[in-house]
């Protein structure tokens, strides 16, 4: 189940915001701009990127010579870094976490960390980016126009919002961004414009105080509550059915038992054996809380002479 969520997840990872001339922009731990790449995890759960690959051209799967799409990937871009790229195990940072973006370096030096890809974005030519997962599976694409000017982006209008049109990229998501307006900022690695939910603002249009949602919260305890008090009384009912199935209660009159008059005993015989219960239950001394001993004179404990310490010898 973890395998295949996390397989879910990774089919849900776009690309964003791309900027081929980084002149002002962003730098990387080295202190250098380069191209810069960002991708959105679009879904609700933390994906890990390692063994996915970002390449700059199609690859193509349909032969792989009886190989795995895992093993030709890997051999292609070992063969070809300037082409593909593989994402590698065991960094954190190439673990995303829900609804949020993680930015790649294009400046072909993927000796520098994991965000820094193997291949360069040049500017000023149509260049294409293609992501895919671990299986070979097409995850997305984008191709960046040659006429985007420097220290722009061009990025999805809102945040993950994209999907393949025959594996081909939504041209009518993408819009470049100069960052001359709050409605046009470069973003990497923040939210570009985030996705509306129409049925929270209609909602919020109701009610905006909140009474209404408050009472339905109300309701709910309220109605979930008396269900468990039914179901309660309706188990206590059953378990005192159920008790009463399984012991019937005696209808015969109780036995009257018989006393020692009855029996035919005489009062000396009954005097008898109270006076040997009462004996037996009390065979201690009369005095309460003294013990009696029979002293032995001629015990160890009482011989003087064995209790004597001898003089040593001179």
């Amino acid at each position: 189940m973890g395998l295949f969520a996390s397989a879910q997840g990774r089919m849900e990872m776009r690309f964003n915001e791309v900027m081929t001339q980084n002149d002002s922009n962003l730098v990387d731990q080295t202190g250098h701009r380069s191209a810069w790449v960002e991708i959105f995890n679009r879904s609700y759960g933390a994906v890990g990127m390692e063994q996915m690959f970002i390449s700059n051209q199609a690859i193509d799967l349909s032969d792989l010579g009886g190989k795995k799409p895992k093993d030709y990937l890997n051999e292609y871009a070992q063969a070809h870094p300037d082409v593909l790229y593989e994402i590698p195990r065991g960094d954190v940072a190439t673990k995303v976490a829900p609804r949020t973006h993680i930015v790649f370096f294009a400046d072909g030096q993927s000796s520098l960390g994991a965000l820094h890809l193997s291949f360069k974005i040049l500017p000023g030519q149509e260049s294409n980016l293609y992501l895919y997962d671990v299986n070979g599976d097409l995850v997305d694409m984008v191709t960046i126009p040659a006429s985007l000017p420097a220290n722009s982006t061009f990025a999805l209008k809102a945040d993950g919002q994209s999907e393949l049109i025959d594996g081909k990229m939504n041209a009518s998501a993408w819009g470049i961004r100069d960052g001359a307006t709050d409605a046009t900022a470069i973003t990497p690695g923040k939210y570009n414009v985030g996705v509306v939910n129409e049925n929270i603002e209609k909602f919020a249009e109701k009610d905006p105080h909140g009474y209404i949602i408050s009472l339905v919260a109300m309701g709910i305890v309220f109605c979930a509550l008396l269900m468990l008090a039914i179901l309660f009384y309706l188990f206590g009912k059953a378990n005192k059915a159920a008790n009463k199935d399984e012991n019937p209660a005696s209808t015969e009159p109780a036995k009257v038992v018989d006393t020692p008059a009855a029996t035919g005993a005489s009062d000396e015989a009954i005097a008898a054996i109270c006076m040997a219960l009462f004996q037996h239950f009390n065979a201690h001394d009369e005095e309460s809380g003294v013990l009696t001993f029979d002293r032995n004179p001629h015990t160890a404990w009482s011989d003087k002479s064995g209790l004597m310490r001898q003089l040593p010898r001179k």
